[in-house]
């Protein structure tokens, strides 16, 4: 299990958040609580099962530093877990926030689960990344973006540079990644700001790759 922890010495206050459950102090102002998750199992087309589940899901939205209504720092914590099987040796995940500015991610903007198979290709190399994500970025009325989990620079010692990581690979037949208050910030927008997971979910054998997504519930951010 890939543990992804930057924000230790504020569990204390998320704690007593999580005990009061979910809480809005209105528009602009702070929003805490348990999320659902998400779970999701598929069967790609040689046969191989895959289950993906997303729990422990805890959003603390507060107002910027900057006291400023049109921004938002939010901490998120939560843990996947992926289960493969048959002739699948492990996998690489991908998880993050989509984030929009007056952007509705109800069930039209794609909530539920897919896969998708193609081809498997030949070669490849992997990277276990270790980092996290501590971002800053500015939506306008109608804009979304998305918020890797796993956001870091590998070296590559043949080409001598980095280049950016942002999912986590395991081998075996189960792996997984668990954060815990993971900061961003949210800037510009004036209107209604909400979020919802994204995790994305590779799987390879020797005949097929299938890519199995899992969205969580959308949430407010004020």
């Amino acid at each position: 299990m890939k543990k992804i922890n930057s924000r230790v010495a504020a569990g204390v206050g998320l704690a007593g958040a999580a005990v009061m459950g979910l809480t809005s102090l209105g528009a602009g102002g702070a929003v805490a609580g348990p999320l659902p998750g998400g779970f999701v199992s598929k069967t790609l087309v040689d046969g191989t099962p895959v289950t993906v589940r997303l729990s422990n899901e805890f959003v603390n939205v507060q107002k910027a530093v900057t006291n400023v209504a049109t921004s938002r720092e939010v901490w998120m914590s939560g843990k996947v877990t992926v289960t493969v099987g048959g002739k699948a040796e492990g996998g690489s995940i991908a998880a993050g926030y989509l984030v929009g500015c007056q952007v509705n991610f109800g069930a039209g903007a794609g909530a539920g689960a897919g896969v998708e198979v193609a081809p498997n290709p030949d070669g490849g190399a992997t990277a276990t990344p270790s980092g996290n994500a501590d971002a800053g970025f500015t939506l306008g009325p109608g804009e979304a973006s998305y918020v890797p989990i796993i956001d870091t620079t590998s070296g590559d010692s043949t080409a001598y540079k980095d280049y950016n990581v942002s999912d986590y690979t395991f081998k075996g037949a189960r792996g997984g990644v668990a954060y815990s208050q993971e900061k961003f910030g949210l800037d510009g927008c004036a209107g209604y700001a909400s979020a919802k997971a994204k995790v994305k979910v590779t799987v390879s054998t020797d005949s097929v790759k299938g890519v199995i997504t899992l969205y969580g519930k959308p949430f407010s951010l004020g």
